[in-house]
């Protein structure tokens, strides 16, 4: 039997920054599997002295949306923030110039 990668998982690379809707967190991916990212969350440690502690996570392909590219095309070059607070959503030039009420969901991407 054959592992098939998740469709979301093709586009993602170490280095991106995927947020997840399950945990309304964004981070980096540390790693790629099939239908998973491994990230590093920063923790506060609850002992004294306090420190940070990085504690890595799965995610699955299914919870996540990868912030290093488009939102609408899936592409990677010339992308700016879609809104200056919130969730840190990135569009390329092409897609700022198509009007928002033209943008249309299909699948798991916004088009």
């Amino acid at each position: 039997m054959k592992i098939r990668t998740h469709p979301r998982i093709g586009a993602i690379c170490v280095g991106d920054e995927v947020y997840s809707y399950r945990y309304h967190l964004f981070a980096r991916v540390e790693a790629v599997f099939p239908a998973a990212v491994c990230v590093k969350i920063a923790a506060i440690g609850g002992v004294h002295p306090l420190e940070l502690t990085l504690i890595p996570q799965l995610w699955r392909a299914d919870d996540i949306e990868n912030l290093s590219v488009c939102r609408y095309c899936g592409g990677r070059s010339d992308l700016s923030l879609e809104r200056e607070t919130g969730i840190p959503f990135r569009v390329c030039a092409h897609c700022r110039i198509v009007p928002p009420q033209e943008h249309r969901y299909v699948q798991w991407r916004w088009w």
